[in-house]
């Protein structure tokens, strides 16, 4: 049975996290759709921002659900290799929690991920 890798740690956050969310952002664009009526210089930049947010959406939704779909495939594994044994396990407390701590950065990174977008 093969374990998926896990990053190291969770990275702390970069100048991108703290601008507006995406959501926001496509809600500002939106905003100021109809006042650039018949400007396609605004029209232009607002369609360019748009285009942003949405990368930007589409990226942190995509990379959030991977993120909390490894963390479940690792608690999937753990799970099967426990239930699976035949005798009594003999670790520690601070062992178990050596075997959940990856999958636990990977799980709230992939909140974190998700949370972005609101």
């Amino acid at each position: 049975m093969t374990f998926p890798t896990f990053p190291p740690g969770i990275p702390p956050p970069d100048s991108e996290e703290i601008a507006a969310a995406p959501l926001e952002q496509l809600r500002l664009c939106l905003h100021q759709l109809p006042a650039a009526d018949g400007n396609l210089v605004e029209l232009g930049a607002l369609g360019r921002q748009l285009s942003r947010s949405h990368a930007e959406l589409d990226a942190l939704l995509l990379q959030g659900t991977i993120d909390l779909r490894a963390a479940h495939l690792g608690l999937q594994a753990l799970l099967t290799l426990l239930q699976g044994r035949d005798e009594p396990l003999l670790f520690s407390s601070e062992e178990a929690l050596a075997l959940l701590e990856p999958v636990q950065q990977r799980l709230q990174l992939g909140l974190q991920r998700i949370n972005r977008v609101f």
